[in-house]
């Protein structure tokens, strides 16, 4: 009998390698992050949007307006900062490398730190 992959859904805790390219467009060696999904205060962020029913070893391409990485990205904006040194980018080639059930205690320090500081809610101090 084969199973089921697991899939991207609420609460799950999914690890990502992340590509982005500079500003002249050359390639940048992936890095590892890792995020519980569905946690920010506002709610689903696009960027999550895009990861929704993804199983591992699925690819997601991603163009980001600009302007909109706040909105774009959310709550997950500092973490990404944080983990993979990615600011503001333009463009993300995203795998996804883990997805797995987190323990109780895991989702309520990522709720806990999702709370923002400013109004986009982010986490960034209010860009």
């Amino acid at each position: 009998m084969q199973s089921t992959p697991v899939r991207i859904e609420n609460l799950m805790k999914v690890r990502l390698n992340i590509k982005t390219a500079d500003a002249e467009h050359h390639d940048v060696v992936g890095t590892p992050f890792t995020f519980i999904y569905g946690v920010g205060l506002e709610g689903i962020t696009p960027f999550e949007k895009a990861l929704f029913g993804k199983s591992i070893g699925d690819r997601i391409h991603m163009e980001i307006p600009a302007t909109a990485h706040c909105e774009t990205l959310g709550h997950l904006e500092l973490p990404i900062g944080e983990q993979t040194g990615i600011l503001a980018p333009r463009t993300l080639e995203i795998t996804v490398t883990d997805i797995s059930r987190p323990a109780d205690r895991e989702v309520v320090k990522a709720m806990a730190g999702g709370s923002s500081c400013s109004d986009c809610g982010c986490g960034c101090g209010a860009h």
